[in-house]
């Protein structure tokens, strides 16, 4: 009950200045949302720049981000925890469906893929900026009156358990992410000289 009550508290405070305040309800609301894609963004035009070896740990870093996602999905099967605004404590930011709060799937795909970049010093100058990034979705989601703080503690200690499942199993996914990048070049090459063509 004192950990719920700390938790309400928390959500009040972030929360309680959204509103009236239109640039820092609408930065909120960017990376509340936008994380996922901010993600993406970078992942992507980090491969055409990069080597064979930076590709493969951004390979990983997304597979440690889809095994954050795998975990939060167990933990949604066995536990339920209602939104904010489920329990009449606020009105939303942005639209979301009433679906289990525990843990962020925004939060943790961004903690997962960040922490596996600064997890041995894989990726430290690219790790950095998104773990920022991370902090500023989580806080978003939060400030916007979709999240609990306490969902945010939750993704990022499955985001911690996903990057280090993923560093022990790195080695063996090794070939399987080695052919992935041979087949991804072959396939943009394919794409590139189509568009060339036509």
């Amino acid at each position: 009950m004192m950990a719920m009550d700390m938790n309400v508290k928390i959500f009040q405070w972030i929360y309680d200045s959204a509103g009236p305040r239109p640039f820092v309800d609408g930065f909120a609301v960017f990376f509340a949302e936008g994380g996922p894609w901010i993600l993406a963004v970078l992942f992507v035009g980090l491969w055409f720049f990069v080597d064979k070896n930076k590709k493969t740990i951004l390979l990983e870093a997304t597979q440690a981000a889809i095994i954050g996602l795998i975990v939060n999905q167990l933990i949604g099967f066995f536990y339920f925890h209602p939104r904010p605004y489920m329990v009449g404590l606020c009105t939303p930011l942005l639209a979301h469906a009433p679906e289990t709060s525990f843990p962020s799937d925004h939060a943790t795909l961004m903690f997962g893929a960040a922490f596996y970049l600064l997890m041995g010093g894989r990726w430290v100058a690219c790790g950095i900026p998104l773990l920022v990034v991370a902090a500023l979705t989580a806080w978003g989601r939060i400030y916007s009156g979709i999240h609990f703080p306490f969902d945010m503690a939750g993704s990022l200690g499955v985001g911690v358990v996903s990057a280090g499942m993923m560093h022990s199993f790195s080695g063996r996914l090794l070939p399987v992410n080695e052919k992935l990048i041979r087949i991804i070049g072959q396939t943009l090459g394919v794409v590139i000289k189509r568009g060339q063509k036509g």
